[in-house]
């Protein structure tokens, strides 16, 4: 069972793939060399597939509301997950991301569904965010400024 919002999407046959990037870029050059630059954890993407028999459009048309729903910013909608993947991979909220489609089935009478549920604020996303708030440098009063400011009021007056 699939839960987004607390709002259960009814999805026959529901089948998940997880997938996770983890970049990195080659340093060897011309060289024979194994050497890579890690450039960060991305973060984790669910694919579902399932069907949606044609007496359930309502859940069809659900689906669809939810992947096209904005947030006040005008922004893609984060949604609170609610299933079993989700939670053993510590994934708490999620966007629509990529595709999402629905086609007849061949015999019966339903829809393939397949849409893509990418990772928001990731885990690995956090704790990047931590640490560069501890490495943030600390902005002390810039007085040369003022003085400058200050200089140049009194030369004016």
């Amino acid at each position: 069972m699939l839960a987004l919002d607390a709002m259960p999407i009814h999805v026959d046959a529901l089948r998940v793939d997880m997938s996770m990037e983890l970049k990195d870029q080659e340093m060897s050059g011309q060289s024979s060399g194994t050497d890579t630059s890690e450039q960060g954890d991305k973060g984790k993407k669910l694919t579902f597939s399932g069907r949606i028999p044609f007496i359930r459009v309502d859940s069809l048309t659900l689906l669809y509301t939810l992947a096209s729903a904005k947030d006040e910013a005008n922004t893609r909608k984060v949604y609170r997950i609610g299933h079993d993947i989700a939670r053993a991979l510590k994934i708490r909220t999620v966007k629509f991301t990529g595709r999402i489609q629905a086609r007849e089935h061949d015999s019966l009478q339903a829809w393939n569904v397949s849409f893509e549920l990418r990772e928001h604020n990731s885990v690995a996303e956090q704790k990047e965010q931590r640490a560069k708030a501890l490495t943030k440098p600390e902005q002390r009063e810039n007085t040369r400024l003022k003085q400058a400011l200050t200089d140049a009021e009194e030369a004016t007056q």
